[in-house]
């Protein structure tokens, strides 16, 4: 097998001179020119990122609760990993929109779905109520703030996935290099 690409040879169709328009023109990376290369930035005004604070906020005050509020063992693991999944998804994608881009849809909807996990887990694991040694007993102020952080995070993450899509479905797509 032959390692000639055709590129040599000016009858080939994608062969264009020395107009700088080819890919493989043999100038390296160092001499390309703007048209080599497009930025494509498809929200450029990084609309989206005090959504993705705010999941990552409402994740930091379940992390704060789960330290400083007398919790059950199973409330005190709830809240932390929901805590610590709910800053690192606002994180991921306060990053993404910093950088010119979508949020991640994904993401969105896993903040949501936690969010109303958030809110089912005091009815479903028990916290709140004693069993019949007394062991699960929580405070009323760790009960009632999962239950409001659970909705405040089912809405960031349903509206920031409605506005990602929206979004994605009206952005100029993206040009390509010729």
């Amino acid at each position: 097998m032959s390692d000639y690409d055709g590129t040599e040879n000016p009858d080939t169709p994608w062969h264009s001179g020395d107009d700088g328009a080819s890919e493989h023109d043999g100038r390296g990376d160092e001499d390309l020119t703007g048209r080599d290369r497009l930025p494509y930035e498809p929200n450029p005004d990084e609309r989206g990122k005090r959504l993705s604070a705010a999941v990552g906020l409402v994740g930091l005050v379940l992390l704060g609760q789960a330290a400083l509020v007398d919790l059950a063992a199973g409330q005190f693991w709830n809240d932390a990993l929901v805590g610590a999944t709910l800053l690192a998804a606002g994180g991921y994608n306060y990053y993404r929109r910093a950088n010119a881009e979508f949020g991640s849809l994904g993401v969105a909807v896993l903040v949501a779905l936690v969010g109303l996990w958030l809110v089912a887990a005091p009815f479903l694991l028990g916290a709140g109520s004693a069993t019949a040694g007394g062991a699960e007993t929580t405070s009323a102020v760790g009960f009632w703030t999962d239950i409001v952080a659970g909705l405040v995070a089912f809405g960031l993450g349903t509206y920031s996935a409605y506005a990602i899509r929206n979004r994605r479905r009206s952005a100029i797509p993206r040009r390509t290099a010729t």
